[in-house]
Order: C-alpha cells, then structure tokens, then sequence
C-alpha cells in the first residue's frame, strides 16, 4: 500500500508541472503567484511520494503528507467556500463533503503505513524509560503564587504526589513526600528550595483534595474533553508540540535539566471550575490564569487553570 500510495503522490506531483493551469484557480488569492505554489506543492509531493516507498523515510514522509492534506485543504475549502469552477464544472455541497471524507481518510490511512497515530505500537526503548501515569493539575491565585500538583498511579517509586510551587516573588519549592523522589524530580527541574513533606490526597470523581503540612488544596474540574486514541512519542514531539504551544502555551517534549529526553503524553484535558489553596494557613484567594511563568522546566503549565490525565515518558 505505500508503495502504491507513494507512486500516486509522485504521480499527482508531476502533473503539478505538466499540467499547473488546472490547480491554479483554487489556490487562495491571498497567496502570491498562484502558479509558484502550483509548483511548489507539486514538488513536496514528489519528494514524500519517494520518501513513502522508502522504508527508513516512511515514518517522518507520514508526517510530512499529513501536515501536507491539511495545507492543501485550504485550497479545497477556498473552491468550496467561493464556488469556484475547476475545468468549467461547478461542483455541489455533496461532493465538496466527499471530497472531505476522503481526505480524511487519507490522512489517516497515512498515518497508519507511517505508525504515527493512532495505530503506533510498542515504543522504541520503552523498556528504557521511567513512565509516569497520573494527572498534572495546575492553577494560579488571586495572590500571585502558581500551584502546578502531580498524581502519579504508576511511576518507578509507586503511588505518590508531588507539589510544584511557585510564589508571586518567583521563588520556587518543590514539595516530595521523600528524599529520593525529590532528589529525582530536582535533577530534571529548577527549584530554589525542597521540602520533604507527607503528602494526602484524596480523590472522588472530578474533585481533588491534597495536603501538606505546608499547604492544602482543593480542586474541581469538568469532564473536559479526551483524546480517543494513542500517539507515537514522534507525533508527540512534532505535530502534537506544535498545537500544545499553539493553543495552551505548553511544550509536550523537550530535554530535562540534567539532559534526558521527556514527552507528556496528554490523555484528557479538563478545564478546573473551582480551586482554594491554604498557604502557611492563609488563603490563596479567588482561582485565576497564571499570568507569570513557573520557570520548573523546559515546559510551563497551561495559562488557564487544567487538570490534566497524563502519561510522562523519560529516557
């Protein structure tokens, strides 16, 4: 099949140069030189038609043809939405739909020969990688301190939680219910002080309640919204970065401080509708954006205030 689909592409892409008066009408007249971007697209699908049939270049082709159908659907939505004529024929909504479906499809026909999402299977290394499975929750104050809280299920220590704290001056502390966990945790993040502090947490459905000798927290969040199938820590790192960064000014991988790779494999997003926090028995005040950065690692938490479910990869 990508041996097939890959020689369909090629062959696509040549007739962007034999034949480029065909395209030009549908590309957006907001583009300059309808006929360079003729050309152009017919060259990227040439050179991820080669890349397809190629089994070493096949994963990152997958991704190139897909971020490519969803470029290039601008120019199919540009003719559907200005009933734009292509060979003097003026197509219906049916068809338009069709054409849709079928793009759709093909996306995610590419990304299957390509195992980039959602049919990835054992990750490469995996066996080499400390996994977290839990839920970051995050949330600024009306008095300034960030509050970003991990609850991890599964992880190479266990069952346990820690808390992230950063204070309106900026100062950072890092609260571990032990002196390995904290030791773990502040070689791949930036902290200015540590506490070893007993930490409880007791969960019912969408509300949280955790407590320190330091502080105690509450949250509530709505069922927010899942992601319904897996992604390849590649997808993660790329197409997945891109939107994290785009939507909730959030990276999904980078590199620790003390240089290891980590991917946050976000599972469900939900938005917290209610939050307190007791610090050093004074209250927080009102739940609100975090309007600073935290400055832990290479990734902040998300500006509104989340409650994420989250697999973290480590290697």
């Amino acid at each position: 099949m990508s041996v097939g689909l890959g020689l369909a592409f090629i062959n696509i892409g040549i007739d962007h140069f034999i034949n480029p008066v065909w395209y030009e009408p549908i590309v957006p007249e907001i583009l300059p030189s309808a006929y360079f971007w003729v050309l152009l697209s017919g060259l990227f699908e040439v050179l991820f038609g080669l890349m397809l049939i190629i089994p070493k270049t096949r994963t990152i082709s997958s991704i190139g043809i897909v971020w490519m159908l969803v470029a290039l659907y601008w120019a199919n939505f540009n003719m559907w939405y200005n009933d734009i004529p292509l060979n003097d024929t003026q197509y219906d909504d049916v068809w338009h739909i069709v054409r849709l479906l079928i793009q759709i499809i093909l996306i995610f026909t590419i990304a299957w020969i390509g195992q980039i999402t959602p049919f990835k299977g054992k990750e490469k290394l995996i066996e080499m990688m400390d996994v977290f499975k839990g839920r970051i929750t995050s949330s600024g104050f009306q008095s300034g301190d960030r509050i970003v809280v991990g609850t991890w299920d599964e992880s190479r220590f266990g069952k346990f939680a820690d808390i992230m704290w950063a204070r309106p001056d900026g100062h950072r502390t890092l609260i571990a219910p032990s002196k390995d966990i904290a030791e773990y945790v502040d070689e791949m993040y930036s902290f200015d002080e540590i506490l070893i502090q007993e930490i409880d947490v007791e969960q019912n459905g969408d509300e949280m309640k955790v407590s320190c000798e330091m502080m105690e927290l509450e949250f509530v969040w709505n069922r927010g919204w899942k992601i319904p199938f897996k992604r390849s820590l590649l997808f993660i790192a790329t197409v997945e970065l891109f939107f994290a960064k785009l939507f909730f000014s959030t990276r999904t991988h980078g590199v620790t401080r003390n240089n290891r790779k980590e991917w946050y494999a976000i599972d469900r997003v939900s938005k917290i509708i209610k939050a307190n926090a007791i610090i050093s028995g004074q209250s927080a005040g009102q739940i609100s954006p975090m309007k600073e950065p935290c400055k832990f690692g290479f990734s902040e938490a998300p500006k509104k205030p989340s409650s994420c479910e989250v697999r973290t990869h480590i290697l």
